[in-house]
């Protein structure tokens, strides 16, 4: 009687051990606020930011409570440089669930010589990275990244 329950135990063990491993559950990424920076989103950038990015000259453009832009020229005169846009009470785009930008969902749309980078960082909340020229999407990408690091070192 005594080694039944040994022996029960040892099949547990070993059931256990053959079991699948539980699937982890999916990070969840902190829900960033745009609303700070409306009326300033170029403030997302620094001039390291700018310098990095190859762009410079900044210029704000509020256009709305829930939308502003920042205009960025490129360094190299003749480049079209990025516009981003930041939306408050935007609806969010459908996304691939395979794209995105510093871990956020996003949508990229390229076009024959430019690419748009939406991405959603909250609930209603988007930031926009546009620019043209060689590699746009790639470029657009990096200035959503640029902006969201920003954001994140100002609002840990």
């Amino acid at each position: 009687m005594r080694g039944l329950p040994l022996v029960g135990l040892a099949a547990l063990v070993l059931a256990g051990c053959s079991a699948p491993a539980p699937t982890p559950a999916p990070v969840k990424l902190d829900d960033l606020d745009l609303t700070p920076y409306m009326g300033k989103p170029c403030s997302l950038f620094d001039a390291d930011q700018l310098s990095d990015l190859g762009l410079t000259r900044p210029v704000e453009r509020p256009e709305q409570p829930n939308l502003s832009v920042c205009v960025l020229s490129a360094k190299d005169p003749g480049a079209f440089g990025a516009i981003v846009h930041l939306e408050t009470r935007a609806t969010a785009p459908k996304t691939d669930d395979h794209t995105k930008v510093a871990g956020y969902p996003a949508l990229e749309r390229p076009g024959p010589k430019d690419c748009t980078v939406w991405v959603v960082v909250a609930d209603h909340q988007r930031l926009m990275a546009e620019t043209r020229g060689d590699n746009a999407c790639h470029s657009a990408e990096n200035v959503a990244t640029s902006a969201i690091a920003t954001i994140k070192r100002q609002n840990p």
